[in-house]
């Protein structure tokens, strides 16, 4: 890089961005046609200059994506320099740069969610719903970061954000509750192996995380938890009670299910109950023909046919059982 640009671009000097142009056009387009380079929109932002950073950013908006030589773009580095303006100012022309993915897959959301950041993660969110779904190299999403850092806060908010949003429907949500990292381990597994007992209340609560998936190991949550050294019976409550809720007895369901079909009859016409029972009755016709009539008699030995099943019954004594019990 020009030693003049990257002077221009530590100080902030706008007019000497313009005026180093205006002698080479084409200085910008040799940094830009480098892989990885530090840009002077990296020198600024890192800085903290905005209005250079907007300036160059409208004559050059790719530089905003790319990556440098540590494989860090603009974004990642205003953040790692506590430069949350010019994060907001870089947000303000494109709010995908959210997603931008750096070192080892990881965007400025997850860095957000590494530093504990609520107020930033929450805005992240906000601009950009679908940072969510992404991932670093290890498969870790958001919520796998904040599981692994053992931040409760800044799980709580994205957990929050998942659960309020009508930026994803259900499905989706169930979806990003379930992701599992390289290792097979969904957030609850996380959560269980760091013995994060409020973590892991508060999946169980969402009602959306399948408690059952097992990782790469052939472990699932509760597996992990009760190989812990010491075991924490809390969090092993909590699973054993949501699990013992899925298999409860399904009378309970049967009762709601039989109130809800006499509600639907009782705000039928009777034109339609009439047809129902019609309908019933032409049923319980056939039932009872089966029942009280079940094949029966002897075969019968047919001209040219083999004779040695000759007056056996017709139905076998185990069916007939069946009819008669």
């Amino acid at each position: 890089m020009d030693e003049r640009l990257r002077s221009a671009a530590q100080s902030g000097n706008i007019d000497a961005l313009y005026d180093l142009i205006e002698g080479d056009a084409d200085v910008l387009r040799r940094i830009d046609e480098m892989e990885f380079v530090d840009t002077p929109l990296h020198i600024a932002a890192a800085e903290g200059h905005t209005e250079f950073a907007m300036g160059l950013m409208n004559l050059k908006p790719s530089f905003a994506r790319k990556l440098n030589q540590r494989c860090f773009s603009p974004i990642h580095l205003a953040l790692q320099e506590k430069q949350e303006k010019m994060v907001d100012d870089l947000l303000s022309i494109d709010k995908d740069l959210v997603r931008v993915k750096g070192r080892e897959g990881y965007t400025p959301l997850h860095h957000a969610v590494s530093e504990g950041n609520v107020p930033l993660l929450s805005k992240f969110l906000e601009n950009c719903p679908n940072s969510i779904f992404d991932s670093t190299i290890r498969k870790e999403t958001a919520l796998h970061i904040a599981a692994q850092n053992n931040n409760l806060e800044a799980f709580q908010a994205i957990l929050f954000w998942i659960q309020k949003t009508r930026e994803c429907h259900n499905m989706e949500k169930r979806r990003i509750l379930n992701l599992q990292d390289k290792d097979g381990n969904t957030v609850l597994h996380i959560a269980a192996s760091n013995n994060q007992t409020q973590m892991i209340k508060l999946l169980i609560e969402s009602k959306k995380v399948d408690r059952n998936t097992v990782n790469q190991t052939g472990f699932t949550a509760l597996h992990v938890l009760q190989v812990q050294a010491p075991v924490d019976s809390e969090s092993v409550n909590t699973l054993n009670r949501a699990e013992e809720e899925v298999q409860a007895p399904s009378k309970f369901r049967r009762v709601r299910y039989f109130a809800k079909f006499e509600r639907e009859i009782e705000e039928m016409k009777p034109d339609t109950i009439n047809a129902l029972l019609v309908v019933f009755a032409l049923i319980l016709g056939m039932s009872y023909q089966a029942v009280f009539s079940p094949p029966g008699g002897v075969l019968q030995a047919d001209a040219g046919s083999s004779t040695k099943d000759a007056g056996k019954a017709v139905i076998s004594p185990s069916v007939f059982v069946l009819f008669y019990t």
